[in-house]
């Protein structure tokens, strides 16, 4: 069944009961595989199995993961763990990323201590296919002046420094100890109040400036990038690793991000 169908099914009462603004929208992701028909209060358990038989979802994401291995297949992951800041182990190597570690196999699978979801494979991929070679330089700007960046500013807001202060306003002090939880160091020297240098992938370094709310202005937040973090990673995949961090924030403290 394609979203369309599965709407006719549904109640049209758009109750968000199901976690979704519109029942259309639940139909959507429904159909992607990404939510249970049964998160629906409104189908009996009968008319629910009844969908749910019918759905043949395929994964898009699986599909440029297999994509992405395909591609870095012939690539001795050995001889370039050097330029990716990647550990060389027995069997592959060790790439660190969002304070967590990761083990790329010869076999291409990505494995950590936990679930490692679609999200972190393929950015882990990319960080790998992109082969990105030097070092930070050290030298900050912002997220604009990367190449591509200037189309991707307002995501950048939107996913990573407005939430970041979302995350502060709510409790500053447990939105900093998982902040140095996830390896950030207090940086010095910056036009802001408090400041953190945090590594996000092995090369790919943030500078995250925060001035907390006064009389004035509202508490901000303000990213930095080092100059060289195009090379490693694309803005999209950047944009989507930045909000991987506000994630692993928001995990640490437990609490969700609106």
């Amino acid at each position: 069944m394609n979203p369309i169908e599965i709407y006719k099914e549904l109640p049209k009462t758009n109750c968000g009961q199901c976690g979704q603004r519109t029942c259309m929208a639940f139909a959507i992701v429904v159909s992607k595989g990404d939510q249970q028909i049964t998160g629906c209060p409104y189908l009996d358990n009968e008319k629910a199995q009844r969908i749910a038989a019918s759905i043949v979802t395929v994964d898009w994401r699986e599909n440029i993961i297999k994509s992405l291995k395909d591609d870095i297949r012939d690539v001795d992951l050995k001889a370039v763990a050097a330029d990716l800041g990647a550990e060389v182990l027995a069997t592959g190597i060790g790439i660190r990323s969002l304070g967590r570690d990761f083990i790329l196999g010869d076999d291409r699978e990505i494995t950590s201590d936990g679930k490692v979801t679609p999200w972190e494979k393929i950015l882990l991929l990319i960080y790998v296919k992109t082969g990105g070679k030097g070092h930070p330089t050290g030298n900050w700007i912002s997220f604009g002046q990367l190449r591509g960046g200037g189309v991707k500013v307002e995501a950048i807001k939107k996913e990573f420094e407005e939430p970041m202060s979302k995350l502060f306003d709510k409790s500053h002090d447990e939105a900093v100890a998982a902040l140095e939880a996830l390896g950030a160091v207090k940086a010095t020297g910056h036009p802001s109040e408090l400041a953190w240098s945090c590594q996000l992938m092995p090369k790919i370094p943030i500078l995250v400036l925060y001035w907390p709310a006064d009389a004035e202005f509202p508490a901000r937040f303000k990213s930095l990038f080092d100059d060289s973090a195009d090379k490693f990673l694309d803005v999209e995949s950047i944009v989507f690793l930045c909000e991987g961090f506000v994630k692993r924030i928001s995990q640490i403290m437990g609490i969700e991000v609106d």
